[in-house]
């Protein structure tokens, strides 16, 4: 035999069950929308040695996914997964911002930000976070290696729910 899941008194309609069962729906649902909004946008830009560079696309914020292309001069570079695996550290509040990116072998993206250079305006945990930054490429990906190392590019990051 079943038992009712909410028991209500003999002869009152289930009003109490399903009144709980919408409060609780919506914030259930929104636990499902944090759970799959999980890359933020990175847009980089900059100059070295006379040529532009940028930076741009879908970075982690929550899993270890990326999708970004580093372009120097006329050269483009795709930095994808599952060929490139990518975490990020992230904490405003305390001027930190690191964006490793790895490829095959030894070969991999380093980015850090400037921490007194860092301002923003929201949060991850309220659903919005803007930043901006200017940042430091610690290391960059062949064909790129040697030209871009030290290079300073001005960063904005964008997160939504």
């Amino acid at each position: 035999m079943l038992r009712n899941p909410c028991p209500a008194p003999e002869g009152e309609p289930m009003k109490k069950c399903l009144l709980l069962c919408a409060l609780v729906s919506p914030f259930a649902l929104a636990g499902q929308a944090i759970a799959g909004a999980n890359t933020a946008q990175l847009n980089c830009s900059g100059s070295h040695a006379g040529q532009a560079i940028s930076l741009v696309g879908a970075i982690p914020a929550s899993i270890v996914e990326v999708d970004l292309q580093l372009t120097y001069g006329a050269q483009t570079l795709g930095l994808a997964s599952p060929q490139a695996e990518a975490t990020e550290r992230t904490d405003f509040r305390r001027g930190i911002f690191t964006l490793d990116v790895t490829l095959a072998g030894a070969n991999r993206l380093q980015l850090q930000a400037q921490p007194k250079s860092i301002k923003y305006k929201g949060s991850m945990g309220g659903g919005k976070l803007k930043a901006s930054f200017v940042a430091i490429l610690q290391e960059a990906p062949e064909p790129f290696k040697a030209a871009l190392k030290g290079a300073e590019l001005r960063c904005s990051y964008a997160y939504e729910i």
